[in-house]
């Protein structure tokens, strides 16, 4: 006979007390926490590159960007994700570890993750009103996928491909970046 593994439930305040101290970071869905994994060089860097250019767009204006160390809250859901890079816009944000209306999620596949941000992250980010795009960026090619809130009509998204030699359209701070800035330092 299969032994059986237990999950336990634990609380949304038990989950936050427990990051505080906790030396690796969860991700918490309604109850369940899953340990997150460590990243590639080539993840890392191009999250970097992603930051740096916000960064660097946003500097002089209330907006923020955050990388992969802030906790996304989607409150109607009790659930936490750490995307790998956020655009905030809103002064309504008061937790010092959580944003709760970013206007763009970029998450940077890899193998352990990927099913998970084109499912399950997809769908829950697709109810949070502020959120305008989600880009997913492949780690090995030239590779972006980026919805966009089609704001004539919200529950509607627009979904665009990008590659080697384009530009990314981004409504939220009304700028492009390229995809060769994207991927600088890692691939050829």
């Amino acid at each position: 006979m299969l032994a059986h593994t237990v999950i336990p439930y634990l609380s949304e305040a038990d989950y936050l007390a427990m990051e505080m101290t906790s030396p690796e970071r969860h991700e918490y869905v309604d109850g369940v926490i899953f340990a997150m994994t460590g990243a590639s060089r080539a993840h890392n860097q191009i999250g970097g590159n992603i930051y740096s250019f916000l960064h660097g767009q946003v500097k002089n204006t209330p907006c923020r960007v955050y990388m992969s160390d802030v906790k996304l809250k989607i409150a109607d859901k009790k659930t936490y994700y750490y995307p790998d890079v956020m655009l905030g816009c809103s002064r309504q944000e008061t937790d010092d570890y959580a944003v709760t209306e970013p206007c763009l999620i970029v998450e940077i596949l890899s193998p352990a993750t990927a099913l998970t941000d084109k499912r399950e992250k997809w769908a829950a980010y697709q109810h949070i009103p502020s959120v305008q795009e989600y880009c997913l960026v492949a780690q090995d090619k030239y590779s972006i996928k980026k919805y966009t809130r089609n704001p004539a009509n919200p529950q509607d998204w627009f979904l665009d491909f990008y590659g080697q030699g384009d530009q990314v359209p981004l409504v939220c701070v009304d700028t492009s970046l390229s995809v060769q800035d994207i991927y600088a330092g890692v691939l050829a």
